[in-house]
């Protein structure tokens, strides 16, 4: 009998995982697809992303923003990291940040005044605004802070942030258009008091941050005409591929705005 319930048991776990995997319709308003995951709509938290649509599975802490740009962003900071293997760099960070994970209007309203006065600014995770935001977890792990240095007169403030590895970067011809995708990694695994303030799942404890952009020109790259964009963010050891993104995005019908 116990052998009976061991064999039970198990077939019961491998259902359960492939039901976790199965991929999920996602209904936008500029795209649906179909990616793995139990993907939720998060309007609550696209406070600093206009003009996106977000989703949210809470299991894993992924995250997903869809949008729709007259163009492809960031094209030549991207095109820099083409051809193989680079090294750590916060250039790559500062990019898919500024594009895509953009530090909070409330956030960068503090931090103004408070490098006015003089004083250096909180963490992301010290303001009690972004309690249970997941949008705000993930900003806060590419940006590092923000630098102070005498420049005559004044003083000159720039944002720094955090190290990552590229995994990828390249344009790629497609049916019907190209694709441009970035992907890079943190160095470090997200730090606990992050996770708390932010309420992210247990299973992204100790992991690094992957953040994944593409963007998909129908017509091709300097077709002029309007392009989809899809970002997420996953911890490290997430299923979720850019490869699949791409290939989910490219094929996707964009809807008109």
């Amino acid at each position: 009998m116990r052998r009976v319930w061991t064999r039970a048991f198990v077939a019961f776990l491998v259902v359960s995982v492939s039901a976790g995997l199965k991929a999920q319709q996602i209904q936008s308003t500029f795209a649906d697809l179909s990616l793995p995951g139990n993907w939720q709509p998060a309007k609550q938290f696209a406070s600093g992303q206009f003009g996106s649509d977000v989703f949210y599975d809470s299991s894993t802490g992924a995250l997903l923003q869809i949008s729709q740009q007259a163009g492809m962003q960031k094209v030549g900071d991207i095109a820099k990291f083409f051809g193989g293997a680079h090294g750590p760099s916060r250039e790559a960070a500062a990019g898919i940040s500024s594009a895509e994970f953009p530090l909070p209007l409330v956030y960068t309203e503090r931090a103004s005044k408070d490098l006015g006065k003089g004083n250096k600014p909180p963490k992301l995770w010290e303001l009690k605004e972004g309690e249970g935001n997941p949008v705000w977890f993930y900003v806060s792990q590419l940006f590092d802070d923000y630098r102070m240095r005498d420049a005559g007169a004044s003083a000159e403030v720039t944002e720094q942030y955090v190290s990552v590895r590229v995994n990828q970067a390249e344009q790629r011809p497609v049916t019907g258009g190209d694709v441009l995708v970035f992907e890079v990694e943190t160095e470090r695994p997200a730090g606990e008091p992050a996770l708390k303030r932010f309420r992210m799942p247990a299973g992204l404890k100790d992991q690094k941050i992957r953040y994944g952009w593409v963007q998909f020109a129908p017509g091709g790259i300097a077709s002029g005409q309007g392009v989809l964009s899809v970002a997420y963010a996953v911890g490290a050891n997430s299923s979720l591929t850019i490869d699949e993104v791409a290939q989910q995005v490219s094929t996707a019908k964009i809807k008109s705005q």
